[in-house]
């Protein structure tokens, strides 16, 4: 499953660089896009709430926000008094360019479908310092042919409000991988559910948090499919059901640098079939 993951990774990588396109029913693999085979392509679900918070020998007011995909202008704003813009676009990779009275600069931002992004910049004469950027994220619904990536180092604060909902419903060759500074999965049904020969990566970088808040199971896991927790500290836990569970061939591994626990109102692991879970070091909490 591993070799599987990285295949696929790559290959979604290699497209992501030679389109930034709209998503076609069996092409979904850009950056950012997940449900892109629903009929619903090209809206603009995601909003940019952005300040810009200083300019070097300038004025935060007045500053022209343009977002460019493909060379093409498909978004645009003026910073207020306080430096406030907001913008809407649909997801995938955009350049997001700000016009001082001074100077221009421009840096790439990966923007995911059905999210919202809260900005904070500072910028310089060649320079875009990002203070925060935080992703308040609609559930994830990946399927077949469908690929949810972003890795952006060590900026993003990631968020999934599941609203009682499951947070990431993965389900055929569906890939997700997210990489980013803090991944927090709150109030889900499930936190996160693989099924088929889904697989799904998780990775907070350095030494932030990973944690999966659920009422149901944590971590669920069918088929053949493979999820991989990677980051600093990480935390899972289910108030009404197992920690995790993984059921026929599918994988689950826990790879923690820091604090781990996995705590279950049933049990903190629970293993059918030849599923496999690596825990690591994690501490295993359980029992009513």
């Amino acid at each position: 499953m591993k070799i599987l993951r990285s295949v696929l990774l790559l290959f979604a990588l290699l497209v992501l660089i030679s389109s930034s396109q709209g998503c076609g029913n069996s092409d979904c693999v850009l950056t950012g896009f997940v449900n892109c085979g629903g009929g619903g392509g090209g809206a603009d679900k995601s909003i940019i709430n952005g300040t810009v918070a200083s300019v070097t020998n300038g004025s935060v007011s007045g500053i022209k926000v343009r977002a460019e995909r493909n060379g093409e202008k498909v978004a645009s704003d003026t910073t207020n008094s306080d430096g406030d813009f907001t913008i809407r676009v649909r997801e995938g990779v955009i350049l997001l360019e700000f016009e001082t009275s001074t100077f221009t600069v421009a840096r790439m931002f990966t923007i995911t479908e059905d999210s919202e992004v809260l900005l904070i910049v500072s910028l310089g004469q060649n320079q875009i310092l990002v203070d925060n950027w935080e992703v308040l994220q609609d559930p994830i619904r990946c399927d077949n042919n469908q690929n949810f990536i972003i890795v952006e180092d060590d900026l993003v604060d990631f968020t999934i409000n599941g609203n009682g909902k499951d947070c990431i419903r993965a389900k055929g060759d569906c890939l997700i991988d997210i990489e980013v500074q803090n991944i927090m999965l709150n109030d889900c049904n499930e936190g996160l559910l693989a099924e088929g020969s889904a697989s799904v990566t998780l990775e907070a970088l350095a030494f932030p948090t990973l944690t999966i808040d659920a009422e149901s199971n944590g971590i669920h896991t069918k088929g053949d499919s493979s999820v991989t927790l990677i980051g600093g500290n990480i935390f899972v836990t289910s108030t009404a059901s197992d920690g995790i569970r993984a059921e026929d061939t599918s994988d689950v591994e826990i790879q923690p640098s820091g604090l781990c626990e996995i705590k279950g109102f049933d049990e903190p692991v629970q293993q059918a079939q030849t599923a496999t879970v690596v825990t690591g070091s994690c501490t295993l909490i359980g029992g009513n």
